[in-house]
């Protein structure tokens, strides 16, 4: 049996990288962990962008928002004190509720964020600005 460095076939271990015909998948071996303000914003898109029960193992996870961006702008106030709880259950984060804002552009079906945030251990500050549409 050959050593692997001397396999053809795995030439690619060397170069750390695999090429790949699919531009849009990135193929490398580095590692690319998220950590502190990025991991959170990322955690809170992935709470708020989720419905109720679309998760199969885990069917509490998620937020009522996909209610109100395609049906009735009229609840969003109601709505987003259950989405800001729901952030806060899922993400060690604590929301400056007095500070966020929730902007609505119902023609277009689109909801505009900033969430001004602290992480459970006091380290990290952040505001989440996202805009969601269709």
């Amino acid at each position: 049996m050959l050593d692997l460095d001397k396999n053809s076939d795995y030439t690619w271990l060397h170069n750390g990288k695999i090429d790949s015909e699919y531009y849009d998948l990135d193929a490398s071996l580095e590692n690319t962990e998220i950590w502190n303000k990025n991991a959170l914003d990322q955690m809170i898109e992935m709470v708020i962008t989720t419905e109720p029960f679309e998760r199969l193992f885990n069917l509490s996870f998620g937020s009522p928002l996909y209610q109100v961006l395609f049906e009735n702008f009229s609840q969003l106030d109601s709505v987003m004190s259950v989405v800001f709880d729901t952030i806060e259950y899922w993400v060690p984060v604590t929301i400056d509720r007095s500070e966020a804002q929730v902007e609505a552009d119902p023609d277009n079906n689109t909801l505009t964020f900033r969430i001004p945030y602290v992480s459970s251990n006091g380290l990290i500050r952040g505001i989440f600005a996202r805009r969601l549409s269709r």
